[in-house]
């Protein structure tokens, strides 16, 4: 007995090496990759709350969203990694490759805790972790919440097989513990307590059984806090807008063909896309994806009552991981998402590796699963090779989401974005005067348009593109920049007007509460400017230009102390702020203390302005 444990225990430890190195060998080109524009830099680059490990930024984590999403363990998973490389990409994509690496382990330890054979397990484990779908997660910065929420939800559903061969309360609270952690990781992790009824499905445990529900009731609880929150951080970060009508039909249809096209891309994984738009059209094609999805799942219905519970389990586990991102809560312009199929591959996968393996078994060829297993497992290896080219560079990136989907207005207007923020205006153009041909109704490409016609100095065209994506949708973001460009043009009412409107969906909005102040400031209203100041500086603690405004006004009124504290403040956030250093020289010097050596600092930081007050102010 001891000595078939160690056999087994030398088979799984070899498995899993296997598993390590040929998941390193897919994803070692992404050491050398970059961030993305696409929410990176939202993330990390210009994340000021995971440059510290302290209180505030642990409140801020559990009490805050970031891009629209609640999950402060991500946020730690980044701090961590900020700690360890600060900016360095190099780390961020050193993490998510490694959690790739442990979840494929943990894969295959889970698929040998369902069944004997280690074949089977490594098979579905290097499925897992070798499938091109998967670079989407693994490779992008900003998916770190992905790989990090199926960490905790691989080990919560592993720890579950455990309790239920032998049930205890102990056994439960870490199931429930490492599900809590997923869920704070990426709120799709609700799904995790329906996904604990698909194992209980592939052990053969009765559904009918009152126990089987009642021990999940914390997990359903949690799972039911979680999801509310997840959907007010949508809210908060504009996901949950209003977007195009659908009836209910047309959101079963789209459902239906999402659901469908998953699927397909598990068996074919070609055209692999960073965005999948909704069809131009209702066609025959989408009814035929539907009718396929029904038929997966009547399968499933079939296969439970037929008792073929691998495959039941495997269909539930794979409907219930997807259920939640088939859109019938819309959020964001994209039908389907490869991000999405990560864990939830896992059900498609499983049940088709088993039962090839008994039909393999049955025909007395067991042998040729040892090379199919090899076979697939390279071609996945080097596809994924190549797949993750399109995630080294923001130019990779937007080339190959311009290549799958030309006549995308969501592709158009993503890549004229990127060409904007490059200070490319003459090719930002081009994109997106391309993405309002194809799409007129693209409230985002005309935001986008009116960004860069302020930038250019071309107010009455901004004001026109501002205008028509507010009329399109009333989008949050296009009253922000309205009334910047009202106010930058002296029309405070206006300003005023618009900044109203993002206060009203985004109370916590600091920048929003920065511009009102400033235009509170113009109207001559210096007591209601202070307020606006204090609400940015609540809203958001960490930037600069909140306190040295303030503090400006402060020195207004000839309060010294408040307004050196602020400006003080102000350089402690940003030690290279030219301009923090010249207004705290100044707020020096107008409560008779020495300016200059503040004003020196703020001219070795380029703030021009310092000169002409060293000339004038410190002279021997």
């Amino acid at each position: 007995m001891n000595s078939n444990k160690a056999v087994d225990n030398k088979t799984t430890r070899l498995h899993m090496g296997l598993i390590a190195a040929v998941t390193l060998i897919a994803y070692c080109k992404v050491f050398a990759a970059g961030f993305l524009s696409w929410d990176d830099a939202a993330y990390v680059l210009q994340n000021p709350d995971i440059r510290a490990f302290n209180l505030d930024n642990f409140r801020l984590w559990f009490s805050g969203y970031y891009v629209g999403n609640y999950h402060p363990l991500t946020m730690l998973s980044y701090t961590i990694d900020y700690a360890i490389g600060g900016s360095a990409p190099f780390v961020y994509h050193l993490s998510g490759v490694l959690l790739h690496v442990l979840n494929g382990g943990l894969v295959y330890l889970l698929i040998k805790k369902l069944q004997p054979e280690s074949m089977v397990a490594l098979f579905t484990a290097l499925l897992f972790a070798l499938h091109p779908v998967q670079t989407e997660s693994v490779s992008w910065v900003a998916e770190r919440k992905t790989v990090l929420s199926s960490f905790f939800l691989l080990l919560a559903l592993r720890q579950y097989v455990s309790y239920a061969s032998a049930p205890s309360l102990r056994g439960m609270a870490w199931v429930i513990g490492a599900g809590a952690a997923a869920m704070l990781s990426k709120g799709t992790a609700v799904a995790l307590p329906l996904s604990i009824i698909a194992i209980d499905v592939w052990l053969g445990r009765p559904l009918l059984n009152r126990k089987i529900w009642t021990e999940k009731l914390p997990l359903f609880l949690a799972a039911i806090a979680v999801g509310i929150v997840a959907i007010k951080a949508q809210q908060s970060g504009s996901f949950l807008e209003r977007q195009e009508a659908y009836s209910f039909a047309e959101s079963v249809l789209y459902a239906g063909c999402a659901y469908a096209s998953y699927i397909g891309r598990l068996f074919i994984p070609v055209g692999l896309s960073a965005m999948y738009p909704y069809p131009v059209a209702i066609g025959v094609v989408q009814y035929l994806y539907l009718a396929m999805a029904l038929a997966v799942v009547s399968l499933g219905i079939i296969a439970y009552r037929k008792k073929w519970m691998i495959l039941a389990g495997g269909i539930l586990f794979f409907t219930v991981n997807i259920l939640f991102v088939l859109q019938f809560i819309r959020f964001g312009e994209a039908l389907t998402a490869d991000r999405y199929l990560y864990l939830a591959s896992i059900g498609i996968v499983y049940p088709v590796v088993y039962y090839l393996f008994i039909w393999l078994r049955r025909v007395s060829v067991k042998r040729i699963f040892s090379g199919l297993i090899a076979t697939v497992s390279v071609v996945l290896l080097v596809l994924t090779f190549i797949r993750n080219d399109a995630w080294l560079s923001d130019k990779n990136f937007f080339n190959a989401l311009l290549e799958t989907y030309p006549n995308s207005a969501v592709a158009q207007y993503s890549v004229g974005g990127m060409f904007l923020k490059a200070g490319d205006y003459a090719q930002a153009a081009i994109h997106l005067d391309k993405a309002v041909r194809l799409d007129p109704n693209s409230y985002k490409a005309w935001h986008s348009k009116g960004l860069l016609h302020m930038r250019q100095g071309r107010a009455m065209e901004a004001l026109d593109a501002l205008d028509k994506s507010i009329a399109i949708n009333g989008y949050v973001k296009a009253y922000f920049t309205r009334a910047m460009l009202h106010q930058s043009t002296g029309h405070t009412a206006q300003a005023l007007a618009d900044i109203e409107q993002v206060l009203a969906a985004q109370p916590a909005n600091g920048r929003a509460w920065h511009i009102k102040g400033s235009c509170m400031e113009q109207q001559g209203d210096i007591q209601a400017a202070m307020t606006c100041y204090d609400r940015a500086i609540a809203a958001d603690k960490k930037e600069p230009l909140f306190y040295i405004r303030r503090g400006l006004l402060y020195s207004k009124k000839e309060m010294h102390t408040q307004a050196m504290q602020d400006m003080e403040a102000a350089v402690a956030l940003n030690p290279a702020s030219g301009e923090a250093h010249y207004y705290l020289g100044m707020v020096k010097y107008q409560a008779g203390s020495a300016p200059c050596m503040d004003l020196q600092t703020a001219l070795s930081y380029g703030y021009t302005p310092a000169k002409a007050a060293i000339e004038k102010l410190c002279r021997q």
